[in-house]
């Protein structure tokens, strides 16, 4: 327990300016990681819009073996 890192010794003394800076950089780490998250949403939405349009795109163009038939009739 000696190399343990919740140790008083491995922190700086807890004072109001070291509260401050660290609630400053959870909140900028926050709005950081929330930014990348809705970048990557936005990127996976637009995927499979994509994907779904290209589905119904190849749906519409595929001939059913037994339509083919009759038509060709």
């Amino acid at each position: 327990m000696k190399d343990d890192l919740s140790s008083l010794e491995h922190f700086p003394e807890l004072n109001e300016e070291n509260i401050k800076a660290a609630a400053k950089r959870r909140e900028k780490y926050s709005l950081s990681r929330d930014l990348m998250m809705q970048e990557n949403n936005e990127a996976i939405s637009r995927r499979l819009a994509k994907e779904e349009k290209e589905t119904r795109r190849e749906d519409s163009t595929q001939v059913d073996p037994e339509e083919a038939i009759k038509t060709d009739e």
